[in-house]
């Protein structure tokens, strides 16, 4: 059994309430205790770098993970190609993050093989839900795979180093343009290219992999939408991320200034103010307001690109979204009603379901419609178990109810994922 597996049995807190009065507060209480188990990290740092200078490693770019539903062709989470010097590399978006950080806090260690182990087999989470135009020819899939549970217990995952741009004069996009569906269409569903990975292409990698799962280059804050202060995004703020780093620097002087080299060096602009009156909630606050609130998937593409360079909506986003559209289809009646009924026949009728449960009948036609129609897209999006996670920790939901989920996910492969 990989190590991995061991984070199903570890019951990860959830983000409670709180108060900081400055940055240094806010570190020693919620950011301090993620670096404290030093034996660990310094081990998994000597892991990654033997792994990354390996013969045949699998890279991953978090590239080309999340478009408007126009553009879905585009996307290829979960898309594997392998070169002829036996290297691979697949895409993913930030979700793809989350087990490696759910390693660190679990305090769980785990070897160069076993990571190899991992991203060599098929099941494996490789974004918030897959499109279907993704699961026709992914390597990946998302079935039986270890689910991290990092981002329905309320926690933000910040970056130090950014993942996405920061690479002096290499580019994610130049060196990996978007490769053609086509290519894909094989038996194996991996695209083989009779080539071998360039200098650059190969240096990038290694520092982009370093970046996106090493445990100096990431913590865990709040969800922004259970946070509050003076600012929009505090995992994203230049006074937390270089007052972490340096604490990292301070602790771990040796291994930092390996990763610091590997991953090439990028300096984050001192900020000029600072933060104060920082607050954190068990439950999300403003909650009638962020249900209400209509996504601007234009704006929020805009922000994106002006940050990785890349025409993608932010996870926490389509976190949002996937909350408020839950609770305007009554997150009880996609759990008990419509879930089981669309896991059977994605066509079913408005009508049949109707005609099944009287609770469904009691709403109005335009709402039975509404209410199926979002379900709908909630599946063809792939979130539907990103949705009953959801459902599973909110805090009113019936014991019953968090039953049926448990047994909903134990079917499809996820036992023991919920604590």
């Amino acid at each position: 059994m990989l190590p991995f597996e061991n984070i199903k049995k570890i019951d990860l807190s959830k983000v409670n309430n709180g108060f900081a009065e400055n940055i240094p507060e806010l570190y020693d209480k919620l950011i301090r205790p993620q670096f404290e188990n030093s034996k660990l990290i310094k081990e998994i740092h000597h892991t990654l770098v033997e792994y990354i200078n390996s013969n045949d490693p699998i890279f991953f770019i978090r590239l080309y993970g999340s478009y408007t539903k126009k553009n879905y062709e585009l996307q290829r989470r979960g898309f594997l190609t392998e070169y002829s010097d036996n290297m691979k590399v697949s895409f993913c978006d930030n979700t793809f993050t989350l087990l490696f950080a759910e390693m660190k806090l679990a305090n769980i260690n785990y070897s160069s093989l076993d990571l190899k182990k991992l991203l060599s087999q098929k099941k494996l989470i490789v974004g918030f839900g897959q499109v279907s135009e993704e699961k026709e020819l992914c390597f990946y899939t998302p079935k039986d795979a270890i689910r991290a549970k990092l981002n329905v217990k309320g926690w933000y995952q910040a970056h130090i180093k950014p993942t996405g741009y920061g690479y002096n004069d290499l580019d994610l996009k130049t060196l990996f343009p978007n490769p053609p569906r086509i290519e894909f269409q094989k038996e194996d569903r991996i695209r083989h290219i009779n080539e071998k990975l360039t200098s650059n292409q190969l240096r990038i990698l290694k520092a982009h992999f370093l970046r996106l799962i090493h445990p100096f280059n990431s913590f865990l804050v709040p969800k922004k939408n259970q946070l509050s202060y003076s600012g929009k995004n505090i995992g994203e703020e230049n006074e937390l991320i270089n007052f972490v780093r340096k604490q990292i620097k301070k602790g771990y002087p040796i291994e930092y200034e390996e990763f610091d080299n590997l991953s090439i060096e990028y300096n984050i602009e001192e900020s000029k103010s600072f933060i104060t009156n920082i607050q954190w909630f068990e439950k999300p606050i403003n909650e009638k307001k962020i249900i209400s609130k209509k996504i601007d998937l234009k704006k929020m593409e805009k922000l994106t690109v002006e940050k990785n360079l890349e025409n993608e909506r932010s996870e926490i986003d389509l976190e949002i979204k996937l909350e408020n559209t839950l609770r305007a289809i009554g997150k009880e009646i996609f759990a008990t009603v419509l879930y089981p009924e669309l896991i059977k026949n994605i066509e079913v009728s408005y009508e049949e379901i109707s005609n099944n449960y009287t609770v469904y009948n009691s709403f109005t036609i335009n709402s039975q419609k509404s209410r199926l129609s979002k379900a709908k897209s909630i599946f063809r999006e792939g979130e539907e178990t990103e949705a009953l996670l959801n459902i599973y920790e909110s805090k009113k939901i019936k014991n019953e109810v968090k039953l049926k989920i448990v047994n909903y996910l134990n079917i499809n492969g996820y036992k023991k994922a919920l604590s």
